[in-house]
């Protein structure tokens, strides 16, 4: 049942929150007796229950729930670095700082690249958790550490951290000439980052947001140029029908820009189509959200 429950949860962790967070509540003691089970359930609590609920301190009673009295080893350690950023957000400075030295001597002898990625956790969490702002100079100052580090950086905290940052950003009502600069270093190093650690998937998608930013920060020629890299990734190797449909929505936001209205249409209509045949409510509502973003002042998509 555990397995199922941490397989399956994240499905449904944004839209019913407070559901999964009772399930895994309940689920505690058979997670404390499943050492595998430490790391994801720790993500998945102190993700659902912290950032989506708002509520630290449930989510860190819940992680000493499962890791008090345990031993940290090198498979298990992470959990402790979920339970640390939990803690501290929650206002327990003292044990936010015993867990974290718990993951770094998990580490070894060279923590560094440790102390960095629990940095990069932080920011994931405060984005997450509304506090965009608060997350900036942390990650500025994060992300420069992290280029001395070089090949030892964490790449994939660094990626998610930055996708989130960047996206939240993104998706601001308004932007400061600050928030702004952060926004596109967030896209940028997200991009990087993930070319490091993922796949062609990560990178084309990377290029979606920079395509994203760009329109945004009125740089429409660049984001076409992201969304033509992008479509090329794909072309090389499989269809990816949903990241297409959206690659095309940016596209015909930057022709747009440009006053290419032709070319807007057409790079519309194609998005359209791809939406047209989804099933998927939810996937239906975010390209209605997206395209009403981009083109407030045209009509929805017609239902099929």
């Amino acid at each position: 049942m555990l397995e199922t429950l941490l397989q399956q949860g994240f499905s449904y962790h944004a839209t019913e929150s407070e559901r999964l967070a009772r399930e895994l509540e309940a689920a505690a003691d058979a997670a404390r007796a499943a050492p595998g089970s430490w790391v994801q359930f720790l993500r998945l609590s102190t993700h659902t229950i912290g950032e989506h609920l708002d509520d630290w301190p449930r989510a860190a009673r819940l992680g000493d729930a499962v890791l008090a009295g345990q031993a940290t080893t090198s498979e298990t350690a992470k959990a402790w670095a979920h339970l640390s950023i939990a803690r501290l957000l929650a206002g327990d400075a003292a044990g936010a700082a015993q867990a974290e030295l718990a993951w770094l001597a998990a580490a070894g002898a060279d923590f560094r690249g440790a102390a960095l990625e629990l940095k990069f956790m932080l920011v994931a969490a405060l984005v997450g958790d509304g506090h965009a702002a608060a997350a900036g100079p942390i990650y500025k100052a994060a992300l420069a550490l992290a280029r001395e580090l070089g090949d030892a950086a964490p790449a994939r905290a660094i990626a998610v951290a930055s996708n989130n940052l960047a996206t939240d950003l993104l998706e601001a009502p308004t932007r400061t000439p600050d928030e702004s600069a952060v926004m596109r270093l967030a896209a940028d190093a997200a991009h990087e980052f993930w070319r490091r650690c993922g796949t062609w998937e990560n990178d084309q998608r990377g290029r979606y947001l920079l395509a994203l930013v760009a329109n945004v920060l009125g740089e429409p020629d660049t984001a076409l140029g992201q969304v033509e890299a992008a479509l090329a990734i794909i072309a090389d190797h499989e269809p990816q029908p949903v990241d297409e449909a959206f690659l095309r929505l940016a596209a015909a936001h930057a022709h747009a820009l440009n006053g290419e209205g032709d070319a807007s249409a057409l790079d519309l209509a194609a998005s359209d189509a791809v939406a047209a045949t989804w099933e998927d409510p939810g996937l239906i509502a975010w390209h209605a959200e997206e395209r009403a973003r981009v083109f407030p002042d045209l009509p929805p998509r017609q239902a099929a």
